[in-house]
């Protein structure tokens, strides 16, 4: 069978669309944010990873919520039972520090530290990370 030319190129054209999409493609599609009550966030996650979560909160505060790039957003509840989700796991973040948190800003995104946190700016930053799985 012979494709014209135009078939080639536009075959081509589909094909390199599809890879660069597939190549730019961050932690977006991998989470889901969730509002609960007193301004907190839930965000759910398809397998346990810091920058999901991060990703998840940070693309929500900016797309959603319209937070700047340096607000701070807190975690509030490390990895545990979801809210929104029963039977899956969650990690809960806000844009206040909670009462029980470390008190500190650690040098990690480890999301199990409740009061770590990022700017909102680096929190979806996260997002272009790229994980074990993807």
């Amino acid at each position: 069978m012979k494709m014209s030319r135009h078939a080639i190129q536009t075959a081509l054209a589909v094909s390199l669309l599809i890879s660069a999409q597939t190549a730019t493609a961050g932690n977006e599609s991998r989470s889901k944010a969730y509002p609960l009550s007193n301004g907190l966030i839930e965000v759910v996650a398809d397998f346990s990873e810091n920058a999901i979560y991060w990703c998840g909160v940070g693309d929500y505060a900016l797309l959603k919520l319209s937070k700047r790039g340096s607000d701070r957003i807190y975690v509030w509840q490390g990895p545990a039972q979801s809210a929104a989700k029963p039977g899956q796991r969650a990690v809960t973040f806000s844009f206040q520090p909670p009462a029980a948190g470390s008190g500190s800003t650690p040098l990690t995104t480890d999301v199990s530290i409740v009061g770590n946190s990022l700017s909102v700016g680096q929190a979806k930053r996260t997002c272009d990370e790229r994980t074990a799985s993807g």
